[in-house]
This record gives C-alpha cells, sequence and structure tokens, in this order.
C-alpha cells in the first residue's frame, strides 16, 4: 500500500436511456432516471434525475426537459456531459 492510495478511488458508471447507476466502492450510491432538465436561455441545469423526470412536461416553455441516451446510445452530448456531472455531484453529497 503505497502513500497515494487513499487518494484512489474505484467509481463505475452504468450510462443507460432508462437509467443510470453510479457504483462506488462495491456500492450502489446513485440509482437515478437518465433524464435532465435545462433552462433554455442560459443552458444551465435545473434538475437531474427523479427531480427531472417529474418536471417532464409539467414545464413551461424557458425549460427542456431530455433524455440524453436513446436506443442505447449518447444522442445529445452536450446533455449527456451535464448529467454526468450532476450525478457525480450527487456523489459527492452522499458520500458526506
Amino acid at each position: 500500500m503505497g502513500f497515494f492510495s487513499f487518494l484512489q478511488q474505484e467509481i463505475a458508471m452504468d450510462l443507460g436511456t432508462a437509467n443510470t447507476i453510479i457504483i462506488h466502492n462495491d456500492k450502489i450510491v446513485v440509482d437515478e432516471p437518465s433524464i435532465v432538465a435545462l433552462d433554455e436561455r442560459t443552458g444551465k441545469v435545473v434538475a437531474i434525475g427523479h427531480k427531472a423526470r417529474q418536471m417532464h412536461g409539467k414545464t413551461h416553455e424557458g425549460i427542456k426537459t431530455v433524455r440524453p441516451l436513446r436506443d442505447g446510445v449518447i444522442a445529445d452530448f452536450n446533455s449527456a456531459e451535464l448529467m454526468i456531472r450532476g450525478m457525480i455531484k450527487m456523489l459527492n453529497k452522499k458520500r458526506n
């Protein structure tokens, strides 16, 4: 065991069309729907996962919900990146 071994983390991510799962140290720590709500004017994330799914079809015209994965592949790279970043932030919140 080296000096920097405490800095190593094992994270696995399963990007699915319906759900995204993040596994950290052999435990599922994030299991959220693969959907993101974006502000159309600024492009910023409004909600991710369960909260975004609740907003789907029920928001005003300034917010759109996007499913970045279709048929098992990434269809919208920008939205997928924002969704992944948000889910990694969820991981950090749950670890604390």
